[in-house]
């Protein structure tokens, strides 16, 4: 009676209009009952879409296709619970449920009848524009999976994809759990004089719960940048960059044998649909036309980005009179030319970047640029540093917004933003997206205060979830995450530049405790600096995209020495640091792997490109200029996917992309 009674408020909790009790759901009870619910719940969608496919041409209207899943809701919300908080009990569910799931997805993909409806509605319905892109989407999908494939080459397909969303969940288990083992261990601080106070005392907290004196660290990204920054000893930098190249790389957490299945169901299944490669079927539904487009854009760029990289490297060593560096020990120096040379001191500035005084900054722009506000929701969650807010449009209810940006273990590393639950408007009956935020800062003691690459990460994540919320259609295919891949980091992108520009860091930054403005000097430096060391960092995210597209655009290795060759051979051949046979970082490379990345890892830079020309036109016209928000969120923030990515700039921009501006931010 009590197993029923949990079920009936879990399927109660999951159709309420505002965000489910997370904590109940998250719960050891409802676990206990989660896969059962699923499974009903998939019975039930999977009776409805026989009985859909009975209704007669006649009767079809657009409504036919659009349907609220409280499946696909409480999927969701488990999904992130695995993320977040991964534990044997929730990896037990998604295992077991995800191959049903994706039967039933595979069943829908290739039905021929549910095809012919949707052609049908397309050719005589009377739909408005958004409701024929959303069609013609659909039935591009549908060409692209093949159709009209014959029944054999169908059931190979199904398998792929089963395939693979197995192999993509076990490369994320293998890579969080090697990241988990992690600990490296101090005894006394000799090499931790210049360490950052706050970090340096959980550090030794960490140490007091494993009944140890000293400092003892984690996989955490924290932990790792000040290692690198701030710790005296290069051996200590080095095992730390040692151990980043090579989780999930041996062992019991090996991924080599996993990505190898992965590239070769991949070229497997795009052999089938026709493709020369998996590069080509990727970018189908890319803003790019060809694997060769983006390899010659990646590689102009990879030219002018190695001789300054060198330069970069060069004024290191011409500065500290050394004769060699080590890769493990360009952070480190890089930080100290800083603080010398430049007179700019991270450790001190960051005392301006008191976490939540950040985040009151970022809702402060949100509603200077598009009248959002954003309204505390006083209630428990499934942890104490999570929160929840309501968010509001010209006054008008749009969204809720969770933020959720602490490390934690058994959390995934890095950060993103997610819509937990679409919206969806239909006939009275209608759901607010559900969108959160994810981060991994270090919560200190006291005051927590960001570094600078935590406040960037901050605002990018941030703005993804506010584009996610300003989608303007009552389709939730036509929102979300559903615009061009190589398109869909523009919006977080451009509004990071906020965040370094005088006029708004005057609005919020104030000192920890003199509550004083960040002195003029400093806002020049950190203009100045801008540009200092940030051709090193292209040239790494160029070796990664570049990997990624040989990956996916030449044939597959036949066995894991050939891929470990494979990689140590690209990747040297592109980086200035020559790799010794240990690294191996393509093995926790969950982007491209275990995400949506694969053949698409350049849409950082390419919408870094495209945000570097819209950005120009802010600049011009002024940071807060309304009208310009107002193109902008007229133009591209509300629309998502209801027009091709190519005419929402041009929409704004009045012209095609042009490369100038990125170039000229670099310092060409």
């Amino acid at each position: 009676m009590k197993k029923e009674i949990i079920k009936q408020k879990i399927l109660k909790q999951l159709k309420k209009d505002s965000i489910p009790d997370l904590r109940f759901l998250y719960s050891k009870e409802a676990l206990s009952v989660a896969l059962e619910i699923l499974e009903k719940l998939l019975e039930e969608e999977k009776k409805d879409f026989k009985e859909k496919l009975k209704i007669k041409d006649f009767d079809i209207t657009f409504e036919t296709f659009e349907e609220f899943s409280l499946l696909d809701c409480f999927y969701s919300l488990l999904d992130h619970l695995q993320n977040i908080k991964s534990s044997k009990r929730i990896r037990e569910i998604i295992e077991k449920i995800e191959p049903k799931l994706i039967d039933f997805s595979n069943e829908i993909a290739y039905s021929k009848r549910y095809y012919d409806m949707i052609v049908y509605c397309r050719e005589n319905c009377k739909l408005d524009k958004q409701q024929k892109k959303f069609l013609d989407d659909d039935i591009k999908a549908y060409k692209v999976r093949w159709i009209e494939l014959n029944k054999k080459e169908q059931e190979k397909l199904k398998c792929l994809n089963k395939d693979l969303r197995k192999l993509s969940q076990k490369m994320w288990n293998n890579t969080l759990d090697s990241e988990n083992e992690f600990s490296y261990y101090l005894k006394d601080d000799t090499f931790l004089k210049e360490f950052p106070k706050g970090s340096l005392s959980i550090a030794r907290n960490k140490a007091k719960e494993k009944w140890k004196k000293g400092y003892l660290f984690d996989s955490s990204s924290s932990f790792y940048t000040n290692i690198m920054k701030y710790c005296l000893s290069s051996k200590v930098r080095k095992d730390f960059l040692k151990a980043r190249s090579s989780f999930a790389s041996a062992w019991k957490y090996d991924n080599r044998k996993v990505i190898l299945e992965i590239l070769k169901s991949r070229e497997e299944k795009a052999e089938i649909l026709g493709f020369k490669n998996y590069s080509e079927l990727s970018l189908v539904f890319k803003m790019a036309k060809s694997p060769e487009e983006i390899k010659t854009l990646l590689k102009n760029i990879y030219k002018k980005a190695k001789k300054k990289a060198k330069k970069e490297i060069e004024e290191l060593k011409s500065y500290f009179k050394l004769k060699n560096i080590k890769d493990y020990d360009l952070d480190f120096y890089n930080r100290i030319l800083k603080e010398e040379k430049y007179k700019f001191d991270e450790k001190k500035v960051r005392k301006y970047f008191e976490f939540n005084r950040v985040l009151k900054w970022l809702f402060f722009i949100a509603r200077k640029l598009y009248n959002l506000k954003f309204e505390k929701i006083e209630t428990d969650s499934y942890h104490k540093d999570i929160k929840y807010y309501k968010v509001y449009k010209n006054d008008k209810f749009i969204s809720y917004f969770i933020t959720d940006y602490f490390f934690r273990e058994k959390k995934r590393s890095w950060a993103w933003a997610n819509n937990l639950r679409p919206k969806f408007f239909k006939k009275g009956f209608q759901k607010y997206p559900i969108v959160i935020n994810v981060a991994n800062f270090e919560k200190q003691e006291k005051d927590t205060l960001l570094t600078l690459w935590d406040t960037w990460t901050l605002f990018h994540e941030f703005w993804h979830a506010i584009h996610e919320m300003l989608s303007n259609s009552k389709y939730s295919d036509l929102s979300g995450m559903n615009v061009e891949w190589d398109f869909v980091e523009l919006p977080s992108q451009i509004m990071e530049n906020w965040w370094a520009e005088e006029e708004s860091l005057n609005l919020f930054a104030r000192h920890i405790k003199s509550w004083e403005k960040i002195k003029k000097e400093v806002f020049k430096k950190m203009k100045i600096l801008k540009q200092f060391w940030t051709w090193n960092f292209y040239l790494r995210q160029l070796e990664f995209a570049l990997l990624d597209l040989e990956l996916h655009f030449t044939k597959a290795s036949e066995n894991i020495k050939q891929l470990d060759e494979k990689v140590f051979k690209i990747i040297n051949k592109l980086s200035i640091f020559k790799k010794d046979k240990d690294y191996k970082q393509y093995c926790s490379f969950t982007h491209i792997f275990d995400g949506w990345y694969a053949s698409g890892y350049y849409s950082y830079i390419r919408a870094e490109i495209i945000e570097a020309d819209i950005w120009w036109k802010f600049q011009k016209m002024w940071i807060f200029n309304k009208f310009v928000s107002k193109q902008f969120l007229d133009k591209i923030l509300s629309k998502w996917s209801q027009k091709e990515a190519k005419n929402l700039f041009k929409d704004f921009m009045w012209r095609e992309v042009k490369l100038n501006a990125f170039f000229k931010r670099q310092g060409f």
